[in-house]
Parts: structure tokens; C-alpha cells; sequence
């Protein structure tokens, strides 16, 4: 009889620039970022301390990069990459039936709910993959796309100005721009969220590091409250389209086209698409951008 291989090593970092509101499992590294720094820590500074700087504008952002260099010099072997954040995971299922008010592809669930045998349970993955289910931008109401709805949210010229200097880098074709911009599904979170295999991270990450350098330095550009982080939010949007572009590329491979367009159902194993899930004590406590 035939033995299961074992599954590839995970490493599996949580960024945060707080308290933790929950133990997480043993597996989960917690990279801190900004007050959360401290001695002995995985910190922002000292991983990645070209971005501790940068840490005002781009978030969570800045801890990715950190991840990836401390996978790099930390956990050379590890097969899969893991992300959550101080409050939002992705879990293999639901836990939760509280759907978020304003975000539907997301469950709102408390920290009393979440013991840490029940995080190990449904964070650690089952498949190289374990990712937040997509979610189309368009609905019966209304056809949305990519650049639509940034434009909704977001200043636009952000947004192009990031497409052009992926363009520039190499990591789209210009006839993908089209493609990117006129996507109508998203998955939340991109790269940020979830688990993923190494060989597809960490070199998908460190080209977006690279677009990210070149629109700080060349865009000085200073956005009031939300729109602060414009660069992150550039980046969750093309990590997303990556992805995309990854596992339809999967999918046709293995013979058959990859059906998200007008319905998103699973591609491949379910096991792949989990649940994302905020942290939160309730709908006062809700608050969709942090």
C-alpha cells in the first residue's frame, strides 16, 4: 500500500503591531511591527529594517517583507508559507456564522470563541494551499471590476500609478493590464492571507517588494486616514490578480477551463478555500479596515 508523503514544512508568521488578542498555535510566529517591537522579538526592524520606516504607509505590508526574509534566513526548507494577521486568519471552515456587515466573504467571531486547540485545528492546512474564498466584484445590481471599485474606495491614480511600475518591473505584460484592471474577482487578502506553497510566495513577493520600493520612492505622495496605505491596498488588489493568474493556469493544465467568472465555486480540491474571519468583541468593535 501506498504512504502519504508529509505534507511540505510550513512556516507560519502572524503580523501585528498590538497585544495579541488570542493565543495562537505553537506553529504561528508572531512578527511584530511598530509599538508591538521588542526585544527578542521577530521585529520589523530587525528583519526587514529598510521598511520600518515605511510601516505608517504601507501596514501590514511592511511585515510581509519581514516574513519573507525571515523564511529566508530562518526556515530555508519550509514548502509552505503561512500569513494571518493580529486579527484576521484564514480557517479550513467555518467557525462562525456572523457574516461581517459590510464585507461578506468574511465571519465575524469573538476571542472566547477561539481556543488555541481550535486555531491549531483550522489554520494548520490540509493542501499546499489554504486560501479565503473569492468573492465577485459585480453583483446582479451593479457590474464592477477592478478598477472600478479601487476607484470607489481609493484615489485611481494609485492604483494606475502601481500597474505601470509593475509593467516596468516585468511582472505583468502590458496586454495584462487590461486584464488586471477589468478583473471581476477578488480574493481577500492576496498574498497577506492564507497559506501558500514557497516556490510560488516568496518569488511573488519579492517582485511586488520591488514595485512597492520603486512607488515610494518615486511617488511621494501623502494620503489623509485610510487612503494612507494606498500602496498596500495596490498590492492586496495585484496579489490577488497573481493568484488568480496562478491557479488558472493550474486548472488548465490539468484540462478544463477555470470557471471563475460568473460563479466562484471551488477549483480543484475544496480543501484549498477556507474561511477569512475578523477577531472582533462585536458590532461595536467592528471595524472593516483594521
Amino acid at each position: 500500500m501506498a504512504v502519504a508523503s508529509p505534507s511540505p514544512r510550513i512556516a507560519y508568521g502572524c503580523l501585528t503591531h498590538v497585544a495579541l488578542p488570542v493565543e495562537f498555535p505553537p506553529f504561528v510566529e508572531p512578527i511584530r511591527l511598530g509599538a508591538a517591537q521588542a526585544d527578542g522579538a521577530l521585529n520589523l526592524r530587525d528583519l526587514a529594517p529598510e521598511w520600518e520606516p515605511h510601516h505608517p504607509i504601507l501596514g501590514s505590508l511592511a511585515g510581509i517583507f519581514a516574513m519573507k526574509n525571515h523564511v529566508l534566513a530562518h526556515h530555508p526548507d519550509a514548502g509552505r508559507i503561512g500569513l494571518c494577521q493580529y486579527r484576521k486568519f484564514v480557517s479550513k471552515r467555518r467557525i462562525s456564522r456572523a457574516v461581517a456587515p459590510s464585507y461578506k466573504a468574511m465571519d465575524l467571531v469573538t476571542p472566547q470563541a477561539l481556543s488555541r486547540e481550535l486555531l491549531d485545528d483550522v489554520m494548520r492546512p490540509d493542501a499546499d494551499w489554504l486560501l479565503a474564498r473569492p468573492f465577485l466584484l459585480s453583483n446582479w445590481r451593479k457590474h464592477s471590476d477592478t478598477l472600478e471599485q479601487y476607484s470607489r474606495v481609493h484615489q485611481p491614480q494609485d492604483l494606475l500609478r502601481f500597474v505601470a511600475e509593475a509593467v516596468e518591473q516585468k511582472l505583468l505584460d502590458p496586454p495584462e493590464v487590461t486584464s488586471f484592471l477589468g478583473e471581476e474577482v477578488m480574493l481577500p487578502g492576496g498574498l497577506e492571507l492564507g497559506v501558500f506553497p514557497a516556490t510560488f510566495w516568496i518569488p511573488t513577493v519579492t517582485a511586488i517588494e520591488n514595485v512597492v520600493r520603486a512607488c515610494v520612492e518615486r511617488y511621494r505622495v501623502v494620503r489623509e486616514g485610510y487612503d494612507a496605505r494606498a500602496w498596500a491596498f495596490c498590492t492586496e488588489r495585484l496579489g490577488s490578480y497573481l493568484l488568480l493568474r496562478h491557479l488558472r493556469a493550474l486548472r488548465s493544465s490539468k484540462g478544463g477551463p477555470f470557471p471563475w467568472r460568473r460563479t466562484v465555486p471551488n477549483v480543484g480540491p475544496g480543501r484549498f478555500f477556507g474561511r477569512l474571519n475578523l477577531i472582533t468583541q462585536g458590532a461595536d468593535d467592528y471595524v472593516i479596515g483594521t
